[in-house]
């Protein structure tokens, strides 16, 4: 019949390998500076009513790290802005998270590159690795942030989140809109990772997914000459699968298109990401206060 056609998707590790590659946008770089602040954006060269997402970096990294991530989204038609405060050792995931809302706000209501690209304001997205992942939490939630209020916030990433401060949970209770939470299967809850914590925590719909074998500093990009010709420096099976899960999970959440709505069901594995069961999920014994301090086990 007429009007009732149901998108029928590709299989899911077939998705991951075609979303791995580049899409087919062109992409332009520019600097966040014109706006006053610090950071970069990445957009397709045309296009109207795009979503975006905002990224935060991690801990001691800036943008510069994440080029060809972010270059990825762009090239699939997510505009990629990327600031670049609170880089030094003792940083605030408040601060930061608060660029993050500045930057989506800016991408959200800007003509980019030469007036042919326009994001829709209501297509606007979150994400943050590491550290910055607590930041992008930040700026999901319902707080004010060093006197930015809440924004129209559509979808949140979280790649290999860091435990912050003590009351992010609570602030993660607020984020109301689907999450993916992607860890290392070795960092689910420990004292560099608290995947686990911020999946059970999120208020709205949530996928947790994660990578075997793999840790934060698998992503983190190396610039040199040899990125021009695809060798960044991160771990390229990593990479791949990242670039793979943030951009069909934005693509899905912030455009509806459910050709890539397996993304957002978190029963389904995805070639190396695996989907992790919340309720059957094993947490270690000790927190990490005590595995900070040496403390052994009572099983050990």
């Amino acid at each position: 019949m007429f009007g009732n056609n149901k998108v029928v998707a590709p299989p899911p590790d077939k998705l991951m390998k075609e979303l791995a590659r580049r899409g087919p946008n062109k992409v332009d770089r520019g600097d966040l500076g014109i706006v006053g602040m610090s950071g970069q954006i990445f957009a397709p060269r045309t296009g109207s009513d795009l979503p975006a997402v905002a990224f935060a970096h991690g801990w001691l990294v800036g943008s510069a790290r994440y080029r060809d991530l972010l270059f990825h989204l762009a090239s699939w038609g997510i505009v990629a802005a990327a600031p670049d405060g609170s880089r030094g050792p003792f940083p605030s995931d408040i601060s930061l998270g608060t660029d993050l809302r500045a930057a989506a706000t800016v991408a959200g209501s800007v003509q980019l590159g030469t007036g042919r690209v326009r994001v829709d304001p209501n297509r606007i997205g979150l994400a943050g690795h590491g550290f910055g992942a607590a930041a992008a939490v930040r700026a999901a939630s319902d707080a004010v942030l060093l006197g930015r209020p809440p924004m129209n916030v559509k979808a949140l990433a979280t790649v290999f989140p860091a435990p912050t401060t003590a009351d992010l949970p609570a602030a993660a209770a607020t984020v109301r809109v689907p999450s993916l939470v992607l860890a290392g299967s070795g960092h689910l809850a420990s004292m560099s990772g608290n995947a686990l914590d911020l999946a059970e925590n999120v208020a709205g719909d949530v996928v947790l997914r994660t990578l075997p074998g793999a840790d934060a500093g698998d992503l983190v990009e190396t610039p040199s000459v040899k990125a021009l010709i695809g060798i960044n420096g991160a771990d390229r099976a990593v990479h791949k699968a990242v670039r793979a899960q943030l951009t069909g999970f934005f693509l899905h959440r912030l455009t509806g298109d459910e050709k890539y709505a397996a993304f957002s069901d978190p029963e389904l594995t995805m070639g190396d990401a695996l989907a992790v069961d919340l309720e059957s999920a094993d947490r270690p014994e000790l927190d990490t206060v005590s595995q900070l301090l040496g403390a052994k086990p009572r099983s050990a």
